[in-house]
């Protein structure tokens, strides 16, 4: 008799976002005004439902949880893929590395907050009156995390958006050399935490022109009487430009059997891989490197094994040497995504033959390091003018050159581009290409690969930092 947690009674029946949080080995629903918010000493399950009965699961573990969270949020992800009729695509995430998919969720950027699940409830009796001021820095080009750090004066920088919540005094502090997104994406994550975590109740002070002149703000940072001379510059941060495929061509397919009662993989192929070489009775290792580890359990696998794919999977990281927050996804036979299928040259079947699943990149070297982050499930709102993006598009690999992209960028965006097409090993047709578009003269081809296209979005600096301002708290 399968159990399964009554937590996930009824659950993913309807479009949309459910999380719940690991407490004492149960799970325990999260109020929607807290979605995006994760404490680092706990574990999270994350059920993102789509149409046509499509599921993604996400087990997200805090940097601080405990072995006993983890273990509970891993066989409680079992239960509700149980709950699903075992269809659901499993993902595992680790704070301060989740996919681009996992942050996609949550358009305004997530919040790590400090503690654990006890630590989140310990001020529900009197929420505001001992309030204790908390700093979140919020970092990242295009992904921002808001971290919560130490509230002192030590961890500013010119570079990065903090935001300083005194309960019902919000703070946006916005120094002359942070970003653009960055800020919006600071403001964003303001009003989110007035609005859905606190009713409205807070009031939000934006500092940006008088960012070293708020007495407000600096007397919980060391006073302003101090100056903000001492206060350091933002450290580079991201990755090079092998971000992208860096040893791709060593993608590896695996062949995974625990018959002996000791987990054993036999390497099957490098590269050139097709579907052929799966098999319904077994389950198989894809190792992209840096495009994750897929585990693909074969329809006449027992429960067992199954549920063994996660266990395999950190194992195999493990013996190989790789970073414990490595992505890993779970697919099973008959309904594997997208990101998994484009690596095999052929593919039909229970499936369709994939066509190519389009990828957006924003590249950046304001900070003196390029700077690369994926978006995934994007939009037109995620091109920005002040970047070079990459479109992977399967025959055409587009560069976009955003209107306020520095020379350096533009320098080098086709150059980026040629180099991410000539190392990638994904399966694609003859003839691939890179070719460059620049922002507001977008080709009728270009646009195709966006769900909507709005001629006026570029116009009147609409994505402007000042102007979000404006449409936030006017």
């Amino acid at each position: 008799m399968v159990h399964i947690d009554p937590a996930f009674v009824g659950a993913g029946q309807t479009i949309g976002l459910e999380i719940w949080r690991v407490k004492n080995f149960e799970v325990q629903p999260v109020d929607k005004s807290q979605y995006g918010n994760f404490y680092s000493g706990d574990s999270y399950i994350v059920l993102n439902s789509k149409p046509r009965k499509e599921w993604d699961v996400h087990f997200w573990l805090g940097k601080e949880t405990t072995q006993d969270e983890m273990g509970t949020a891993a066989i409680k992800t079992v239960e509700l893929d149980d709950a699903l009729g075992g269809g659901p695509v499993q993902y595992r995430e680790v704070q301060d590395h989740e996919s681009a998919l996992f942050l996609s969720y949550f358009k305004n950027g997530i919040k790590y907050l400090q503690g654990g699940y006890e630590t989140g409830f310990a001020h529900v009796e009197d929420y505001y009156a001992n309030w204790k001021p908390r700093l979140f820095h919020c970092k990242g080009k295009r992904n921002v995390r808001c971290s919560q750090v130490n509230c002192k004066r030590e961890e500013l920088n010119t570079g990065d958006v903090f935001i300083l919540d005194l309960g019902l005094d919000i703070y946006v502090w916005m120094p002359p050399e942070s970003g653009r997104l960055e800020r919006i994406k600071g403001m964003e994550q303001a009003k989110s935490m007035r609005d859905k975590e606190r009713a409205g109740r807070p009031t939000i002070h934006v500092l940006d022109a008088d960012w070293k002149n708020c007495y407000d703000f600096w007397k919980y940072l060391g006073g302003k009487e101090n100056g903000v001379g001492d206060i350091k510059h933002a450290t580079a941060a991201g990755a090079d430009e092998n971000y992208w495929h860096n040893h791709r061509e060593q993608a590896t397919l695996w062949k995974v059997s625990d018959a002996t009662g000791k987990m054993v993989v036999s390497k099957l192929s490098q590269g050139n891989l097709t579907m052929e070489m799966l098999d319904s009775k077994d389950a198989f290792m894809l190792d992209a490197v840096n495009g994750g580890l897929y585990v693909w359990v074969g329809r006449d696998c027992t429960a067992d094994e199954r549920k063994k794919a996660m266990v395999w999977a950190q194992r195999y990281l493990e013996q190989q040497g790789r970073p414990k927050w490595s992505q890993v996804v779970r697919v099973l036979e008959g309904a594997e995504p997208d990101d998994f299928t484009q690596w095999f040259s052929t593919w039909s079947g229970d499936k369709k033959k994939s066509s190519f699943h389009p990828k957006l990149y924003q590249c950046s070297d304001e900070s003196g390091k390029l700077i690369i982050e994926e978006i995934s499930n994007y939009t037109q709102e995620d091109l920005d003018g002040d970047d070079v993006m990459i479109l992977d598009a399967g025959a055409i690999v587009y560069v976009w050159v955003g209107i306020s992209a520095n020379k350096g960028e533009k320098d080098a965006a086709r150059s980026r581009a040629e180099k991410y097409l000539s190392t990638d090993t994904i399966p694609r047709p003859k003839g691939a290409a890179v070719e460059t578009v620049f922002q507001s003269e977008e080709s009728p081809t270009f646009k195709k690969f966006f769900p909507s296209w709005n001629e006026a979005l570029f116009k009147n600096q609409q994505r402007s930092a000042e102007n979000m301002r404006k449409l936030l708290f006017s």
